[in-house]
């Protein structure tokens, strides 16, 4: 890449200098020409070739048919012919934007949250602000600080492009969203409405909490200028956090259980064991969690959990494939899953013993507040808490990703995330379907946020009281 910019600033200084003495019009002209090359070679620089990218699309592919958790949406998407029809764009794709764009697009169809397209830097861009919903009513969370005024924090987008936000979401984010669920495809579409190609510009309508409306331009420039925008909010939230909250109740608040954050988490956790044993009720909190690793949860668990062994009442499976079987499947019925590529495993976990001598528990009533944005890990740590009767879930429904995802890479540095194990619940329903379902549900209430209320943790507050 160096060489070749170095060609590119040779090649341009000669050009220049042959050119010094045209009329300024031409001189203009020349110079747009010769950036705008040079900026495309740069950016193509990245682009797999044809046969990569070729070779890329056929991996993923290959993967799903055997590899993928979830065979019968295998059929119902006709993975075959959705391959076939996405050759010809790999074959065609003219830059690496395009590139992971499409790949995202041929992945969303297959309706998962842990199978999706993962880039170590993203060839995409989004304007200095974040978003949330409340339901289907998007507004901004936060913003740069030289935008507030135009867009205070609070502000509902009306429109995108002159697009009323949700159509705009459904016809042109959607097709890039992997979610297995309604309300998550619409959380996470939210959540991606903004990406698009560095420094191109985005029309938004907005209605200031105020009921002013107005239109403001916004560059998708945050992050390919370096994140030098300044957001009104720049708290960094901790992996967990602990407080007394109204004299005796305990309130934890883990936003990660990445493997990361393992140390902290178990640390900060033993460090107010004292504190949280003389609360009369505990809060925990996980909004936000898209979860990590089992490692960074089971000590908490271990002080919640009164059994000597605990574990979800939940079964795993994973796809089998014995080529003999699959031979014979096309004519012995016995092996027809075999042969229809539905064949699967079920795989059985030992249960975590519980270290912990019942005098050093926490036994008082415990709350978990569930919702937008916690997948994967956090989902299995909720269903510890259903499956072994130790606390009230409220609020809203997780994700649907409660799964084990296997990651590959592909040409063009990227790499490719592939659910190849399920859960499936003791009635034989999948929690990928629905998420965690709360046993109590509280949505969030938009005007409650514009006063700095929380209204779900107020009634997981209500709640907790009731039981105390």
């Amino acid at each position: 890449m160096i060489i070749q910019y170095v060609v590119i600033k040779e090649s341009i200084i000669i050009i220049f200098n042959h050119i010094i003495k045209m009329k300024k019009i031409h001189l203009l002209f020349m110079l747009t020409v010769i950036f705008m090359t040079a900026s495309n070679t740069m950016a193509q620089e990245k682009l797999p070739s044809q046969q990569e990218r070729v070779y890329a699309l056929s991996q993923i592919w290959k993967e799903l048919h055997y590899n993928f958790a979830f065979p019968e949406t295998l059929r119902k998407v006709n993975i075959d012919s959705l391959y076939l029809a996405y050759l010809p764009k790999m074959e065609h794709t003219e830059n690496y934007y395009v590139y992971y764009r499409t790949l995202s697009s041929f992945i969303a169809h297959f309706n998962d949250a842990h199978t999706r397209i993962i880039a170590s830097r993203r060839p995409d861009d989004i304007p200095p602000l974040n978003v949330i919903n409340f339901g289907q009513k998007v507004i901004v969370s936060n913003i740069a600080k030289n935008l507030s005024e135009r867009i205070p924090v609070g502000s509902e987008i009306i429109k995108v492009n002159q697009v009323a936000v949700v159509e705009y979401l459904k016809d042109s984010i959607y097709q890039f969203i992997t979610a297995s669920t309604p309300h998550w495809k619409f959380d996470k579409a939210v959540n991606e409405m903004f990406y698009g190609v560095p420094q191109s510009v985005v029309n938004v309508t907005i209605k200031t909490p105020k009921g002013k409306e107005r239109e403001v331009d916004l560059i998708r420039n945050y992050y390919s200028d370096g994140a030098k925008e300044r957001l009104v909010d720049s708290t960094i939230v901790p992996s967990i956090s602990i407080k007394i909250i109204d004299k005796n109740i305990g309130y934890i608040k883990l936003s990660s259980f990445s493997v990361e954050y393992r140390d902290t988490i178990n640390k900060v956790f033993n460090n107010y064991l004292p504190q949280l044993r003389k609360c009369k009720g505990l809060i925990i909190d996980i909004r936000g969690n898209r979860g990590g690793t089992e490692k960074s949860y089971v000590d908490i668990l271990n002080y919640l959990i009164s059994e000597l062994q605990f574990q979800t009442k939940g079964k795993w499976f994973t796809r089998k494939h014995v080529t003999n079987y699959m031979m014979r499947g096309e004519y012995d019925s016995r092996f027809r899953d075999y042969y229809h590529g539905t064949a699967m495993e079920e795989i059985k976990y030992v249960p975590y013993k519980n270290p912990v001598t019942d005098s050093l528990k926490l036994h008082q009533p415990l709350v978990v507040v569930s919702g937008k944005f916690v997948g994967s890990a956090s989902e299995v740590f909720l269903q510890m808490i259903r499956h072994n009767n130790r606390g009230t879930i409220i609020g809203g429904p997780s994700v649907g990703a409660v799964s084990e995802p296997m990651i590959f890479s592909i040409p063009g540095d990227l790499e490719v995330m592939l659910c190849a194990k399920k859960c499936v619940n003791p009635d034989g329903t999948q929690p990928d379907d629905t998420g965690i379902l709360p046993d109590i549900e509280v949505k969030e209430d938009y005007n409650a946020y514009l006063k700095g209320k929380d209204n779900v943790l107020e009634r997981a507050i209500e709640e907790l009281k009731k039981k105390i």
